[in-house]
């Protein structure tokens, strides 16, 4: 691939949505979940903390490049938004979503399905509702020629007893992909993969797992940040276990029998079909505390390209929080973007 066509290879980003504000969206939601004559307050999982515009703006402000934004939702669209975007591809899930799975109320259903969003690029960012780019990024942060930037970083996932969804989810991921991918296989077929230079100081985390005698995988680090993605890995992921992930999508809730999105990345990884790169450099989760202010200064000072910010604020501090967040945005991204009205 020449010069030309590298920079030519379009990167889409999806970046998916719920309104948990919408009342008809809690109706479905309680009916589903509670039964028809169920009457509950509103779901905190998805409460709405109103800075889905920063995506946006940081997206439009920070990275160019990227080709089109695939806004996925349940059917609600924020009102701000401009729909007549030329960039701008609003996805119901029932335009993409089997309907075998609908309706669906887990991350999981939504996310393994992207492949099958019509007009999506081979190449894509999957961007959380939570995740915010803050500094200017390249497209070869990303993606270099045809192959995604990424990091094989092996990292022992412990599970037992009584285990938090996510934290099952992970091994869920590992027993899926340790089905296909064999450590005594992949560690001579990736040697120069896993213990590349371009990891920095984890090239030597990498050469103490590397020489662990252990013979079956047992995970790789995956940052929660947003994350370059191939369109393929997904479609051969379905050709190969069909079963298994059609069992996860007919799961209407995020549960503790599932897989999540990150097995596509995974599944790339042990093909060998990336490009090492320290993604731990690109940016960090930090979990919203009502009494801790580091968010605040991590979005004003643009401490990270990419920052990710995982709610477990307590209810009677949301509102005040969601403010400082957003007067915090407001500092870096003032102006509006193309994509609001």
């Amino acid at each position: 691939m020449g010069r030309k066509e590298i920079a030519d290879v379009p990167v889409d980003a999806v970046i998916y949505w719920v309104d948990g504000n919408d009342p008809q969206w809690q109706k479905e939601y309680m009916k589903y979940r509670y039964g028809e004559d169920y009457e509950g307050n509103q779901i905190k999982r998805y409460r709405e903390w109103d800075n889905l515009q920063y995506i946006f703006r940081g997206i439009e402000t920070f990275m160019p490049w990227v080709n089109r934004i695939f806004f996925v939702t349940w059917g609600h669209v924020p009102s701000w938004l401009n729909l007549e975007h030329p960039k701008l591809q609003v996805v119901k899930h029932s335009e993409y979503i089997p309907e075998a799975y609908l309706p669906t109320f887990s991350s999981r259903t939504i996310e393994l399905n992207f492949h099958r969003i019509e007009g999506l690029s081979e190449h894509f960012l999957v961007v959380d509702d939570d995740c915010f780019v803050t500094r200017p990024m390249k497209k070869s942060d990303f993606f270099v020629g045809d192959k995604p930037r990424d990091m094989f970083m092996e990292y022992p996932v412990m599970c037992g007893g009584n285990v938090p969804v996510f934290s099952q989810s992970v091994c869920n991921n590992n027993n899926f992909i340790g089905k296909y991918y064999k450590r005594s296989e992949y560690k001579k077929r990736l040697r120069s993969k896993i213990l590349s230079p371009k990891y920095g100081a984890y090239f030597f985390y990498n050469l103490i797992q590397y020489v662990m005698p252990y013979p079956h995988f047992f995970g790789v680090l995956t940052p929660h940040i947003t994350l370059p993605y191939l369109k393929s890995a997904f479609e051969e992921m379905w050709e190969t276990e069909e079963k298994e992930l059609d069992f996860v999508c007919k799961q209407r809730f995020r549960d503790r029998n599932g897989m999540n999105i990150y097995i596509a990345r995974m599944w790339n990884l042990m093909k060998g079909n990336f490009v090492p790169g320290n993604l731990l450099k690109a940016g960090k989760m930090i979990v919203i505390r009502e009494d801790d202010d580091v968010i605040y200064e991590a979005i004003e000072k643009q401490k990270y390209k990419l920052l990710c910010l995982n709610d477990e604020c307590r209810d009677e501090a949301f509102e005040t929080v969601k403010e400082k967040i957003k007067l915090s945005f407001e500092k870096i991204l003032p102006e509006k973007s193309s994509f609001e009205k």
